[in-house]
């Protein structure tokens, strides 16, 4: 399944709807500047989120290959850069989220900010996954 098919099978723009509800006025940085991150910026409305910078490893060796009009940031200036949430933007993106949350951010300013999937699977995805369908 390609990834915008994946993304409208579960219900993408519903989910980042009620993102920008929930953290309405709160400073978003959105992990992830590869193509699952630009087929969401490309197909879905995200203007409703307070994005305020989008961080990816690729920045690291240059900023200048950042696909969107927020400010990038590497991983490392995520410890102290102020926001108040990260919205992961990949795929695969549990090991991230965990990585990010429990080592990097841990005994920085942002340890306890939370760090979540901008799209989340529904369970009859996850099923598919499991099952190998």
């Amino acid at each position: 399944m390609d990834i915008l098919s994946y993304f409208k099978k579960v219900n993408a723009q519903k989910q980042i709807d009620k993102l920008a509800k929930k953290y309405r006025n709160k400073k978003i940085v959105i992990y992830g500047a590869g193509e699952y991150y630009q087929i969401l910026q490309n197909n879905f409305d995200l203007s409703k989120l307070n994005i305020v910078g989008i961080s990816d490893k690729k920045f690291e060796t240059s900023k200048e290959n950042n696909p969107s009009i927020y400010l990038a940031l590497t991983p490392e200036e995520l410890k102290e850069f102020n926001f108040d949430i990260i919205l992961v933007a990949l795929y695969d993106d549990v090991s991230l989220c965990d990585y990010l949350q429990y080592q990097l951010l841990i005994n920085t300013i942002n340890e306890d900010k939370p760090v979540k999937s901008i799209i989340e699977p529904t369970l009859f995805i996850i099923l598919k996954i499991l099952l190998g369908k």
